[in-house]
């Protein structure tokens, strides 16, 4: 379990360092690459915990969280894989859900830390990417 917990935080992590990743609420980004990898580590201490589900799957962990979205997370990449945890047990395992509400809106937000939270969440493509 902490094996899955820290790589969620390394590959944020390993996209700062190597691919000019950087979350815009955690301010401007130091020149120097060791100093922004220093400050994303630190930003990363606090942000809340995206709890493992399943390989790659994660659900947000916190108050108010109930009924948040699967996310499958690769780095700073994710992808929505379903409505809330019922939801996506059904999908992951091929099993009809039955009837799901087309009003149906979750939202979740990106918990990297800092000074505010990005919209997660794109409905139309299903897909969510961090980079600017």
């Amino acid at each position: 379990m902490r094996r899955q917990l820290d790589w969620s935080v390394e590959g944020v992590l390993f996209d700062v360092e190597h691919n000019a990743f950087w979350y815009d609420g955690w301010g401007e980004r130091p020149s120097d690459g060791a100093t922004a990898l220093d400050r994303a580590k630190r930003h990363l201490r606090v942000a809340p915990v995206l709890v493992p589900v399943y390989a790659h799957r994660y659900l947000p962990a916190g108050l108010g969280s109930f009924g948040q979205p699967v996310l499958s997370r690769r780095q700073t990449d994710f992808i929505y894989c379903g409505l809330d945890l019922a939801d996506y047990m059904h999908q992951e395992f091929d099993e009809a859900r039955g009837d799901v509400d087309e009003n149906l809106n979750p939202s979740a937000t990106v918990p990297l830390g800092g000074t505010s939270s990005a919209p997660l969440l794109d409905r139309a493509t299903c897909a969510i990417t961090l980079r600017s």
